[in-house]
């Protein structure tokens, strides 16, 4: 349990929310509850639901929000060593050429780079500088690249024709994820459609008709006492077991869209809220159409 606590705390410290990590996760928990209550007043699948996506949005944005600070760091990854290859192929050292980098505009890159420039400043080798950098960004392309680079200094191997190799197979790299995305675009539709809009409506209907064959047994004597009581106990566990499902289900799809589209699970924090919601409106929707076409009818 510690080595989670401490590994959510390196989320939050990473985007500057200096909370413990324990008092964070009270904090949004109860955050929860209380939005919980709010929505219970009105309906309580409203309140489940406004509990459930503050709980996963509120635990899982610091993860996603970093994760994302990762990716933003990996796409100016391979033009920041372009650069200080150029620099370096141009005469000039490799701190020189790795200060010209924390100058340009290369996002949250450039700021990782100036807290590397500020560890030379204070005293530190380069080698430690550099394992510093690799230590804050957690990037299996950015720490294999520090540490050819390290080693390149070590040896003194050409390191500008060693980055520039890099740069241009990780722009490939990149290249090959962005056809992944396009060429799954339509399979990604596909799920967002059958579980946040398909299932849930035809869950809809079948929880409007299944209530509905009830009330006809009721009102018209058809089904002994016995028999009713048992179908309306069984309506409900059938109702119950609609809900849940539903939630599993679109779990299911957020986590597949998720390492599909981004090979990641932690992004699964960014679709499900959505879909959730999605799908509940539908679902309530689908009700409340089947209702109004069998009004009167009973």
């Amino acid at each position: 349990m510690s080595k989670v606590l401490d590994r959510y705390q390196v989320f939050l410290y990473a985007l500057k929310i200096k909370i413990p990590a324990k008092i964070w996760i009270v904090l949004i928990f109860f955050a929860s509850v209380f939005l919980g209550i709010i929505g219970y007043f009105l309906d309580i699948k409203i309140g489940l639901l406004l509990f459930v996506n503050a709980l996963v949005l509120g635990l899982g944005l610091p993860m996603y929000l970093y994760f994302k600070k990762i990716r933003a760091i990996e796409r100016y990854w391979p033009d920041s060593l372009k650069l200080i290859a150029d620099t370096m192929k141009a005469g000039s050292s490799f701190d020189f050429a790795l200060r010209e980098v924390s100058t340009a505009d290369f996002g949250p890159l450039s700021f990782e780079i100036n807290e590397a420039i500020r560890r030379l400043e204070m005293g530190d080798s380069m080698y430690v500088a550099l394992s510093y950098l690799s230590l804050r960004i957690e990037s299996k392309i950015v720490r294999r690249t520090i540490t050819l680079i390290q080693e390149s200094l070590r040896t003194g191997a050409q390191l500008a024709d060693v980055l520039e190799e890099i740069a241009n197979d990780t722009k490939q790299l990149f290249r090959v994820k962005k056809e992944r995305q396009t060429k799954t675009m339509l399979q990604t539709i596909f799920i967002v459609a059958a579980s946040a809009i398909v299932a849930p409506f035809i869950f809809g209907m079948t929880r409007v008709i299944t209530g509905f064959l009830t009330d006809i047994a009721a009102n018209s004597g058809i089904a002994a006492a016995e028999a009713l009581q048992v179908s309306l106990d069984a309506q409900k566990t059938i109702f119950l077991l609609l809900d849940i499902y539903i939630v599993i289900e679109i779990f299911a799809a957020s986590a597949m869209i998720s390492v599909m589209r981004e090979g990641d699970l932690s992004f699964v924090v960014l679709f499900f809220p959505v879909l959730i919601t999605i799908g509940y409106i539908v679902y309530f929707i689908s009700q409340v159409i089947l209702n109004l076409m069998l009004s009167g009818m009973v």
